[in-house]
This record gives structure tokens, C-alpha cells and sequence, in this order.
């Protein structure tokens, strides 16, 4: 009976899993304006701010935002950040603007390597439910995925190549033959220039 039960839930659990998925992919994407006005909304929360900034000028997810340790961003002239995920891990260059609020976010902080990043945006769904909650508040119709989702668009409608796409944003392969284009030196700073312009210039 329990089973029973439990395979009744999981089977409801997949279903609202799809119908969300397919409203995100019936959404517009962000304008420039929109998402500027939606990083503004949530500049009054250092660290919700610098989970938004990640998302739309890095393109991470809002688990990999989650996962992010300190010993993950390494600061300086070409500022990289590690993120680690269930797909595999990868190093990039991000945005001038999105490493100035990481440097912001630690300055005066004796923070330990392994701790979070974002320390205080540790709960399941927390990022979801705070950015959800700071939209509402400004009165603007954007989801937390919208970010990363304007962020991939901004990079596609540059002309990035899908090999540069898939490995800065971490998408999966679709086909092997990709392997055999490599990746340029300075990808991922062309990609990093170009959300640059996009959303923060």
C-alpha cells in the first residue's frame, strides 16, 4: 500500500515538474531593461543580489549558485569561478561586473575556504522563494530562471558558437562529433565581454 502510495506521489510530483517546465518555456525572455531593473530590485540583499548577478551574468543555475564554496572564486584581472554540479564541474571567466560584487560580498570577511559562498542562501528553494518574493515587491514579472535563460540568448544572439555555449553555461551534448571542435583560449572571456555589454554596461 505504501509503494502504492509513494509511486501515486512521485507520478503527481512529475507531472506539476512538467507543467512548470513547460510554462518557463512558453515565457518571453527578458528584456535588457527588464533584467537591469530586476538586479536593481534585489540590490538591498547582498547576497540575493550577488545569487541574481551570478545567474544572469554568468548563467549558473540557482543550485549551482547554492553549491558555490569560496575557495571556488579566485579574484584578480581574469576573475574565474569553479562551479561544481551533477554534470561536471567547470572553471570560466566571468563578467567584470559579477566579480566586483563578489569581491564586495567577502571584503572584511575572514570566510573559511570551504564555507558557502552565499552563506545565507543555503535552504532548498531559498533563492527561488526570496527573488519570487523581491519581483513581487517591485511589481515585475520575472522568474529566477528567466536569468540564466536571458543570459544564454545575450550569448546566442552574439553568435557564440554551441560548443563555447555548452561549456561556459554547462548545457549537455547532444552530439559526440562536438568533441572534435575545440575551444578557443579566451572563449569564455568573449562570452563573459559579451554579458558584460548586455547587462551591466
Amino acid at each position: 500500500m505504501r509503494s502504492a502510495q509513494f509511486d501515486s506521489r512521485e507520478a503527481a510530483a512529475r507531472w506539476i515538474a512538467g507543467k512548470a517546465a513547460a510554462r518557463r518555456a512558453r515565457r518571453p525572455l527578458l528584456t535588457t531593461a527588464v533584467a537591469r531593473a530586476a538586479l536593481a530590485a534585489v540590490s538591498g540583499n547582498v547576497e540575493l543580489h550577488a545569487a541574481a548577478t551570478l545567474m544572469l551574468l554568468a548563467g549558473l543555475r540557482p543550485g549551482e549558485v547554492q553549491r558555490l564554496r569560496v575557495l571556488d572564486w579566485t579574484p584578480g584581472s581574469e576573475p574565474r569561478l569553479t562551479i561544481r554540479s551533477d554534470r561536471c564541474d567547470r572553471t570560466i571567466r566571468i563578467a567584470p561586473s559579477a566579480a566586483s560584487v563578489l569581491d564586495a560580498l567577502l571584503e572584511g570577511e575572514n570566510a573559511e575556504l570551504g564555507e558557502p559562498l552565499l552563506l545565507g542562501l543555503q535552504g532548498r528553494w531559498f533563492v527561488h522563494h526570496l527573488f519570487r518574493d523581491a519581483m513581487e515587491q517591485a511589481g515585475l514579472d520575472v522568474d529566477v530562471l528567466d536569468l540564466r535563460r536571458a543570459a544564454m540568448a545575450a550569448a546566442l544572439e552574439d553568435g557564440t558558437p554551441m560548443r563555447h555555449m555548452e561549456a561556459y553555461f554547462g548545457m549537455n551534448r547532444t552530439e559526440p562529433r562536438k568533441d572534435l571542435v575545440p575551444l578557443s583560449e579566451d572563449y569564455d572571456a568573449g562570452i563573459a565581454a559579451v554579458l558584460e555589454a548586455a547587462f551591466a554596461s
